[in-house]
């Protein structure tokens, strides 16, 4: 019987990721790209991330795309009936051969944090989503469009919020917050009309920003800094509020259900500052108390390949997830994202 190839891709506003594995749960390649969310990097730097990523992860795996028997996305930017018609506009010319599948990101992440069929994903990462799928299987999805579309939580929101909170100290119009001296210090300013002025300006110190206030904003938490634990208490509550709307939409407030966190936000929070986790918590269990909450045990790419392999009619058991387990570390794949 020939050896069943499969990849996964996982496509957001901050990098790209792809793995190439066999059907026996071994990943055999992974590579890392630029963003792939076109909404924000535009169709021609989105497709040149997910050719590049995947390139790099079959190099590493010794195979060509050809080999290839099906390839899953899960692409942030996946939203709309529009974006399905674009997307496939443009994935067509870089697949003309391959069979591939395209889907939401939500989608693979939730399949990376659960065996189950149906569950509950809440993603922070560099945006904020929800998605779900009941026992009936019947799915729903959020716009995941952003604040003026009922949308609100991750990095870029974050990011935002903290420097909106900084400007206010400066100025005198808002509390006083150590993220004001903090933040001309990370970026290397001497006053708040310079940093204005760059930021304004200079789309590469904008980028630059959405991965190194997120962690400036944790430590201050930490550390007792009132107005960014009230920025990760605030993001967590809508977080919460947007899970708990997926749930019930689903009809699953007096379910069991299980909620999946994914994204390096919720990473950050758990390892070191609670307060995000902890007021997602309280806003979701006022709506659905019997919900369970856990991180993804794997990154969302991990859970693009499952699908792949399950597209084939692969079923993994025990066996086949230690070897998945162990094939990760070997291939040198993060287990879990970094907070940008």
């Amino acid at each position: 019987m020939p050896t069943i190839y499969v990849a996964g891709i996982d496509g957001g506003a901050s990098k790209t990721m792809a793995v190439v594995g066999d059907g026996q749960g071994r990943i055999l390649g992974w590579g890392q790209d630029g963003p792939s969310n076109y909404q924000v990097a535009g169709m021609g730097s989105a497709m040149q991330a997910v050719q590049g990523s995947l390139g790099a992860a079959l190099e590493q795996a010794g195979i060509t795309i050809k080999d290839l028997s099906q390839v899953v996305l899960g692409l942030a930017g996946a939203d709309l009936p529009d974006d399905f018609k674009n997307l496939h506009q443009a994935l067509d010319q870089v697949f003309p051969e391959q069979n591939y599948t395209l889907t939401n990101d939500c989608w693979v992440a939730l399949r990376a944090g659960t065996e189950s069929p149906w569950g509950v994903v809440s993603i922070c990462g560099t945006g904020g989503n929800a998605a779900g799928r009941n026992r009936e299987g019947r799915e729903v999805i959020l716009r995941g469009l952003g604040f003026e579309f009922g949308n609100w939580g991750g990095g870029a929101d974050l990011t935002r919020d903290a420097l909106h909170r900084a400007f206010r100290s400066d100025e005198r119009t808002g509390p006083k917050t150590r993220l004001e001296e903090e933040i001309l210090s990370l970026f290397g300013m001497d006053n708040y009309s310079q940093l204005a002025q760059e930021m304004r300006d200079d789309l590469g110190l904008q980028y630059r920003a959405l991965w190194s206030v997120p962690p400036l904003v944790f430590r201050l938490a930490f550390e007792g800094d009132r107005a960014c634990q009230d920025i990760l208490v605030r993001m967590g509550e809508a977080l919460g509020q947007s899970c708990a709307g997926v749930i019930r939409r689903l009809g699953m407030t007096e379910e069991e259900v299980e909620v999946v966190l994914s994204g390096g936000l919720y990473q950050a929070a758990e390892s070191g500052t609670p307060l995000l986790i902890d007021a997602f918590t309280l806003a979701l269990h006022r709506v659905a108390p019997r919900a369970w909450i856990h991180l993804a045990k794997y990154q969302p790419v991990v859970g693009a390949y499952l699908l792949a392999l399950e597209s084939q009619g692969v079923k993994l058991g025990d066996e086949a997830y230690k070897r998945l387990d162990q094939s990760l570390e070997v291939a040198g794949v993060p287990l879990s994202k970094n907070i940008a």
